[in-house]
């Protein structure tokens, strides 16, 4: 894991290139649509670098633009990156408690032949998981059935033991989400960071199973289960590092923008460890074969481009041409956006 780190901070300053386009701050002008090859579309890094720059409140610089880091940047880093020498369950206290019943519910989940009966009292034996539950299985972003699903018996006749685990997953590590104001961040897209993973997850979801429907599945139940967790929490470590009283504005170096999302990985992984997640889970976190990486990457992508569409930096035609780039298996994922945006607070 240090080895990366020490090739982090090696990296020497460049020239920087031609400033890449801005991208789009108004929608479509007097509702007249515009020509496809007018329309700039953001790749999936240029997606990513926008949010974070956005998050922090840093300047805009363009993809690849290197400088130096200031020596306040430089501690607050070190200090992180001391903070992993730490036991795992030492970083768990930098994010929102999880319910108790944890434990015995991940041995459930990643056993499939937990009985039915045994998952459901796991979930009942805990008010608030089985309301949030029932309130996500109900929710536009796990898109079950039009109808509402009233109880956890009809909820485990509709998805079963593959489908339940993951709703079940997602409403125990929901509480990661619940950040309060970060002082210099960007207010909305840290209110962001939870959705931007749970939507994430449910996209490659649908389409591991839009691919399944169309040809050999890729994974076993087992192995899909593990990638959706995978991307589930991945975003764990940037709610932990934002904990940390970031350093933010104007005046923040792209260095630190790049060292600082470099960092997120290594941290969602031990606060995996500490929640004894699955090898498999930690080791997909950390890095994931090329084809399964390409998945998560495209699921990712389109998450973070809803995220930007929803808060005005991206138009609706950009994420609408964005959407249509996707592989066939993202059919489905324009909805997923659509629906938040709709439903949203």
């Amino acid at each position: 894991m240090w080895q990366w780190i020490r090739q982090l901070w090696a990296t020497k300053p460049t020239a920087p290139p031609a400033h890449l386009p801005r991208l789009r701050e108004n929608g479509l002008a007097a509702g007249k649509p515009e020509p496809i090859s007018d329309i700039i579309i953001p790749d999936a890094e240029q997606a990513s670098l926008v949010f974070f720059q956005k998050l922090l409140n840093a300047p805009e610089h363009p993809r690849g633009y290197t400088d130096a880091l200031r020596p306040d940047e430089t501690a607050w880093l070190s200090a992180r990156i001391e903070d992993l020498k730490r036991t795992p369950t030492q970083l768990t206290h930098l994010v929102p408690r999880l319910p108790s019943v944890l434990p015995k519910l991940m041995t459930a989940l990643n056993n499939p032949d937990t009985p039915i009966r045994t998952l459901t009292g796991l979930i009942e034996s805990d008010p608030v998981i089985s309301s949030m539950v029932l309130r996500l299985i109900n929710s536009p972003a796990m898109r079950v059935r039009r109808e509402n699903i009233e109880s956890l018996e009809q909820a485990v006749m509709l998805l079963g033991f593959s489908g339940m685990r993951e709703v079940v997953s997602a409403a125990m590590f929901s509480p990661i989400g619940q950040l309060g104001r970060i002082e210099g961040a960007n207010p909305l897209l840290v209110h962001d960071v939870w959705p931007i993973s749970l939507r994430a997850a449910n996209a490659l979801r649908l389409g591991l199973k839009t691919r399944s429907d169309h040809q050999r599945p890729l994974l076993s139940s087992d192995e899909a289960f593990d990638l959706y967790l995978s991307v589930l929490i991945e975003h764990t470590g940037l709610i932990a590092l934002l904990r940390q009283k970031p350093l933010t504005g104007a005046n923040t170096s792209a260095a630190y923008v790049a060292r600082f999302r470099a960092l997120i990985p290594a941290y969602s992984a031990r606060i995996a460890e500490a929640w004894a997640l699955s090898e498999n889970t930690i080791r997909l976190i950390r890095s994931a074969p090329a084809e399964l990486e390409h998945l998560r990457s495209q699921a990712r992508y389109f998450s973070v481009a809803c995220a930007l569409n929803r808060r005005g930096t991206l138009d609706q035609a950009q994420f609408l041409h964005l959407c249509r780039q996707l592989p066939d298996y993202a059919r489905g994922w324009y909805d997923l956006c659509v629906t938040a945006n709709v439903s949203a607070d």
